[in-house]
């Protein structure tokens, strides 16, 4: 894996690091170094942010685990007065959690909709599920 070096410490690395994930979870520029207010290091604009981005942007922070299949299963649990269905999918030779969706119905719809968005990201794997039934068919093409 490649080390991220910094030549000069003017801004901690922790930081840059923090910055790096949050413009990547969806923050614009601007709204990414207005968070790193919290580090009292409101001296950073997005100008740095946006340089950061170019310099570390294409490093592998974390190495991928190769998925074999999909484990999915669905349970119903209750938030405030609510019921709502949690869907998880597992890998299951390393036991690592590949997506977990929450949604208001349990039917063919949702669940190809987490389906699809696991074929997305991983590619097309064999799924396995505990036999529970969802009216229609599912298919990912």
């Amino acid at each position: 894996m490649n080390q991220i070096k910094f030549e000069r410490n003017r801004t901690a690395s922790f930081i840059v690091m923090y910055s790096l994930y949050l413009y990547f979870l969806g923050l614009s520029l601007r709204s990414t170094s207005k968070a790193l207010v919290v580090f009292r290091d409101d001296k950073r604009s997005h100008v740095s942010v946006w340089n950061w981005i170019q310099r570390f942007g294409s490093c592998q922070i974390y190495k991928r685990k190769r998925v074999t299949a999909f484990i999915i299963d669905e349970t119903i649990i209750q938030i405030g007065n609510q019921h709502y269905w949690l869907w998880i999918c597992i890998e299951p030779i390393n036991s690592s959690v590949l997506g977990i969706y929450i949604s208001e119905e349990r039917n063919m719809l949702v669940a190809e909709k987490f389906i699809r968005s696991l074929v997305t990201k991983y590619g097309k794997h064999t799924v396995y599920t505990d036999g529970g039934i969802v009216r229609g068919s599912v298919s990912c093409n």
